[in-house]
């Protein structure tokens, strides 16, 4: 098996998941890691395979957007131009979002989905020492209890879908 099908294979999957609870109307995904790119790169794949069925589907980066509510989400919700591009959604669309941070309390209301991008070093590797700012990212926001699906991306060639158990 190729490593775009397990890719696909997966987003397809995520994609199902996220019909099943917003079915209709203007929604947003939220996909969020410590790496960016890596969230942007997923997120660029899984607005591909999102708009396999004909939807429309929009993306923006929490980078290119200061004010993510007022610039990003209000107007998108809305049906008026938003982000960067301007752009104006139809009636059943949705916006995939990439970035850091995504699910601190202040933002994780936004979202009608969101994916944590969990990336893990081999068995046996030392663990890095994050920065204090994701140490606290971590401990604080706690993303994979918040986001809706969680991936493990350590290989981004061979995402797996893991589930946590919180109790």
């Amino acid at each position: 098996m190729s490593s775009e099908h397990d890719v696909e294979t997966l987003q397809r999957s995520l994609r199902d998941l996220l019909r099943q609870n917003a079915r209709a109307g203007r929604v947003i995904v939220a996909v969020d890691a410590l790496d960016a790119e890596e969230a942007g790169r997923f997120a660029d794949a899984f607005a591909a395979v999102l708009g396999e069925d004909g939807t429309a589907v929009f993306r923006a980066s929490v980078a290119e957007t200061a004010d993510v509510r007022g610039d990003l989400v209000q107007p998108f919700r809305a049906g008026e131009p938003f982000g960067p591009g301007r752009d104006t959604a139809p009636a059943d669309a949705v916006l995939v979002v990439s970035g850091r941070f995504l699910h601190t309390p202040e933002v994780r209301g936004l979202w009608n989905y969101s994916i944590w991008l969990e990336s893990n070093p081999p068995i046996g590797a030392p663990r890095p020492d994050l920065p204090d700012a994701e140490k606290h990212y971590l401990r604080t926001s706690r993303p994979k209890a918040a986001a809706s699906a969680i991936v493990e991306n350590s290989d981004p060639a061979h995402p797996v879908q893991v589930f946590g158990d919180f109790c």
